[in-house]
């Protein structure tokens, strides 16, 4: 899992949950959490708090992973089209099979001339992978 990390100092609450949600995560040994600090503009709360880095930061793990040998296979999870150069570097060294999955009717990440295996996830998924825990 990739995503920005809330401030305490400045989103307590939403730090809190964060924090919450990593540990419940990652009870299972097969998940990790990856932050990135949210970056807070000068006009914040007017102007959101943005991402940044945390998809520099999946492609280059991609990558790595790929061409580790420990995987037959990666699943990216996003419709994020700045990681099609990853998914084509990581699908061309010839070690795990790269796979996508998103949303049905989203656009799919695509690597031309390559054809990818592409899972596309429904309502019914989302209702059944839904994380309902209060936090």
């Amino acid at each position: 899992m990739y995503r920005g990390a809330p401030s305490n100092q400045r989103e307590a609450r939403l730090y809190a949950v964060s924090q919450a949600q990593r540990a419940e995560w990652t009870r299972s040994a097969l998940v990790e959490v990856h932050y990135r600090a949210l970056r807070y503009p000068p006009r914040w709360p007017q102007e959101p708090a943005r991402e940044k880095g945390i998809d520099v930061l999946l492609a280059i793990n991609l990558v790595r992973l790929a061409d580790s040998g420990r995987y037959d296979v990666l699943v990216l999870g996003s419709h994020d089209t700045d990681l099609e150069p990853a998914l084509e570097m990581a699908a061309g060294l010839g070690g795990a099979k790269i796979e996508t999955a998103g949303w049905a009717g989203a656009k799919h990440l695509r690597v031309p001339p390559q054809s990818l295996w592409h899972t596309a996830l429904d309502a019914a998924d989302f209702v059944a992978s839904r994380d309902r825990r209060q936090y």
